[in-house]
């Protein structure tokens, strides 16, 4: 049997996906490492850097599933071409998830990440997001390295791509950011749009591409993009209900709330409310997502969470995510991948919107 994850109905599900993950996580965890000091040389550094390399090396080290640069790595061998030649880019794409939960948790004054306490929480906001700055400057380092095997003409191609999407993801990062500074509530609309640049980009469109660029699998470039849109949506609806309904996830439970996250949870409640005429509770509700993270308490968490059950918000956010993933696969056909790959990747939709992890 190969790995297994559970799935939102309590059940256990084989996974191609994940076995695909599984094979591939130590090479890219491997090559990573090779564009980092050892343990040996970070305790020889002087003058108290071996903290900081410490610090650098941390969310590294802790190590996430691997999603993104698994999905690199999958759409190159889907499109024909070995594995080997995407594993510096995997490599790369992997530390840029690093580098930017660092500055996210920073951002979001978040308490845990991957089942331990986050950088800012353990060294403080500045030592952190320094870390997280030179993780960044780590991943351009890993992407320079591409030129050995890519080519000058094709490594510049891949970190022109991954820069486009990243910019989009800081846009995407900024609505979001914006939203709960100010207080303000947001339509679907526009939660859509911060979901297609920050998560159908970074997550799914982004490598997706740059693994067929590396196989020179041009073809496969445009239908990638209304297919990730799609997955993306189910990926982000899904991980926001993950956070208030789901205590496996390494994650603070409810963590969204306390950062005052504008998630579709929130949005449905919202327009629940008002189509109820519960104006107690929907001044309750504007004056939590208003409030700062420091001003709230566990009891705000709960009736928020109570809300949301009692007025059906699980199961229809739980619908959402399932109507994308299967608009998601419809895309799917239209892509140039092998059948093998494409049994993979259908693997991987269904993976993203039932797990329970």
């Amino acid at each position: 049997m190969g790995p297994t994850y559970d799935t939102v109905n309590g059940e256990t599900k084989e996974s191609l996906f994940l076995e695909f993950l599984a094979n591939n996580r130590q090479p890219v965890k491997d090559e990573i490492f090779g564009f980092l000091p050892s343990q040996e040389e970070i305790a020889s550094k002087k003058f108290g850097l071996d903290k900081h390399w410490e610090m650098v090396i941390d969310y590294p080290k802790r190590g996430g599933k691997y999603v993104r640069p698994g999905l690199l790595l999958l759409s190159c061998q889907a499109s024909g071409e070995d594995l080997s030649k995407a594993l510096t880019t995997a490599a790369a794409m992997e530390v840029s998830e690093d580098w930017l939960l660092i500055h996210d948790d920073f951002e979001d004054k978040s308490l845990e990440r991957r089942g331990s306490p986050t950088l800012q929480i353990l060294h403080g906001d500045e030592l952190a997001v320094n870390a997280g700055d030179h993780l960044h400057l780590i991943m351009w380092k890993i992407l320079l390295a591409n030129y050995e095997g890519l080519g000058c003409e094709l490594s510049c191609l891949v970190a022109e791509n991954m820069e486009k999407f990243l910019q989009t993801t800081c846009e995407g990062q900024y609505l979001e950011l914006s939203w709960t500074k100010s207080g303000r509530v947001v339509s679907e609309e526009e939660y859509y749009e911060m979901v297609d640049r920050k998560t159908g980009w970074y997550t799914i469109i982004g490598p997706l591409q740059l693994g067929a660029l590396i196989a020179g699998n041009d073809a496969a470039i445009e239908p990638l993009i209304k297919f990730g849109y799609n997955l993306g949506r189910a990926f982000q609806i899904h991980d926001d209900w993950l956070n208030v309904f789901s205590e496996k996830t390494g994650k603070e439970l409810g963590g969204d709330i306390l950062e005052g996250k504008r998630t579709l949870l929130l949005i449905h409640l919202i327009k629940k409310l008002e189509e109820a005429g519960d104006t107690e509770n929907l001044e309750y509700v504007h004056n939590v997502f208003k409030i700062t993270r420091e001003e709230k308490s566990q009891a705000d968490v709960d009736r928020i969470i109570a809300l949301y059950k009692k007025h059906g918000c699980k199961e229809w956010v739980r619908d959402q995510a399932k109507y994308f993933s299967q608009h998601a696969l419809v895309y799917l056909d239209d892509v140039p991948y092998s059948d093998s790959g494409k049994e993979i990747l259908k693997d991987a939709v269904d993976f993203i919107v039932n797990r329970e992890l």
